[in-house]
């Protein structure tokens, strides 16, 4: 007759552990009689019912410890994966945006680049490019001409010519300073070729000083001349000592122009002539 836990397990009574003394004889008579299934089969029975539900984390802990723990890590996880999909949408996002316009943006577009294939036409054109460089030299020219025409060497006599020549000139005024002495080598070509500079640059300003009358050293009086200074907005641009070291002591006005343009001092004043002579030839063919 089947009892109450006979009902309760399904009358499968191999599968249940009681702790009263008739389960315990059960057993007995199982081990002896070789009726009830092995422990190694119970174990494979229990391992494939437990498959489906088995924990994969490393947790093993059940207790409300372990299972706060375990929740707080799916939530973690579970936040992870939301970040991820956020960041991969903002990036679709931004690819789209980029790439994607409307047919009125690319009508715009392509009106855009045929205005301006039109002007890269129109400044291709030789006519056009032809007076506009007619245009810019003659601006150049002008500019050329408006500016302060020196044409000679201006001799300074004492420290307030000096400061006077440099500091209170125009700012755009190149002004360059001979040192020399007469009876020191190579001072008097010095002299020479800077008198020749000044009317072939009526523009930049020449000025000449004898170092013992400027209170500068023994020393440099004796070793340091023939020298130039440069100077333009009050500010020394140049400083060529001992020119002799560079140039010799027979040097002339030619020599010392490729000189202070190979040094920046000056610009080349053959660069304008030619510009000159384009402008008055196209204005006389005008």
């Amino acid at each position: 007759m089947a009892t109450l836990d006979d009902k309760l397990l399904g009358e499968k009574l191999h599968y249940y552990c009681s702790s009263s003394s008739e389960s315990e004889g059960e057993d007995d008579e199982n081990d002896n009689g070789n009726t009830a299934p092995t422990q190694q089969t119970q174990n494979q029975a229990s391992s494939s019912n437990g498959d489906k539900y088995r924990w994969d984390g490393t947790s093993t802990n059940t207790g409300p410890k372990g299972v706060m723990k375990d929740f707080q890590r799916f939530k973690q996880l579970e936040r992870e994966h939301r970040e991820e999909q956020k960041d991969e949408l903002a990036k679709l996002a931004k690819k789209f945006s980029i790439t994607c316009r409307t047919n009125a943006e690319d009508e715009k577009a392509k009106s855009e680049e045929d205005k301006v294939e039109e002007e890269l036409a129109d400044l291709m054109d030789d006519d056009f490019i032809q007076e506009y460089l007619k245009q810019r030299m003659q601006e150049m020219l002008n500019k050329e001409s408006s500016r302060r025409k020196f044409g000679r060497v201006h001799a300074l006599a004492n420290c307030e010519q000096f400061l006077a020549a440099v500091d209170e000139e125009d700012k755009f005024i190149t002004v360059v300073v001979l040192l020399y002495e007469p009876i020191s080598p190579g001072c008097t070509n010095a002299v020479k070729a800077i008198e020749g500079l000044a009317n072939g640059y009526p523009h930049i300003k020449f000025c000449s000083v004898r170092p013992s009358l400027i209170s500068m050293s023994i020393n440099f009086k004796m070793g340091g001349v023939p020298a130039l200074l440069a100077y333009k907005g009050g500010q020394l641009v140049g400083n060529f000592v001992r020119l002799t070291d560079e140039l010799g002591q027979e040097f002339e006005s030619s020599d010392l122009e490729s000189y202070l343009i190979e040094h920046g001092v000056i610009s080349d004043r053959n660069l304008v002539s030619p510009v000159a002579n384009v402008v008055h030839d196209s204005s006389d063919d005008d």
